[in-house]
């Protein structure tokens, strides 16, 4: 026999049993992802939702939640029928966006929103390697920037730039 034809034995991989706890983490996640999104759609309903031309401030919780409602049940249809869309989740992304958003709860108030948001883009950027840490301070310039005229400047949205200067305009 002719050794060139023969292939290499390959551990066959194992498969994830679909009455396993593992087997059900799409239906289980689209389930919280759904639970959660009937608590902002309550919360928003509670704070009013308005009228289209004046939208109250429980419209974006209840859309938000609406859509994430849509976006839940249709990880849990897919993950029934097999299509199997949930990922393995890279937990060290999770890890950098929760402390880039306890880092923006925590600065926003005392150094403004300016600073605050420049922090936040530098800590949910940490985990990308592809970004220099140069590229990431001029991504956070030009977030907070942005955040700066667009919620301030333009909605006139009762934030501070920057703590300590109160009139802070282009």
């Amino acid at each position: 026999m002719d050794s060139e034809n023969k292939k290499p034995a390959t551990p066959e991989v194992d498969k994830i049993d679909d009455h396993s706890a593992l087997g059900w983490g799409g239906e289980i996640g689209g389930a919280i992802l759904l639970v959660l999104s009937i608590i902002f759609m309550v919360g928003g309903w509670q704070l009013g939702l308005g009228v289209p031309t004046r939208l109250g401030t429980g419209a974006f919780p209840f859309l938000t939640g609406a859509i994430l409602a849509i976006l839940a049940t249709v990880i849990c249809i897919e993950e029934r029928r097999g299509a199997g869309i949930a990922e393995t989740p890279d937990w060290i992304a999770f890890l950098a966006i929760s402390a880039a958003l306890a880092v923006f709860a925590v600065t926003a108030d005392r150094i403004g929103l300016v600073p605050g948001t420049f922090l936040t883009v530098i800590v949910a950027s940490l985990p990308d390697r592809s970004l220099p840490l140069l590229g990431k301070a001029i991504l956070g310039c030009i977030v907070a920037v942005a955040c700066w005229v667009l919620f301030i400047e333009t909605l006139n949205l009762p934030f501070k730039p920057f703590v300590g200067f109160k009139n802070w305009t282009f």
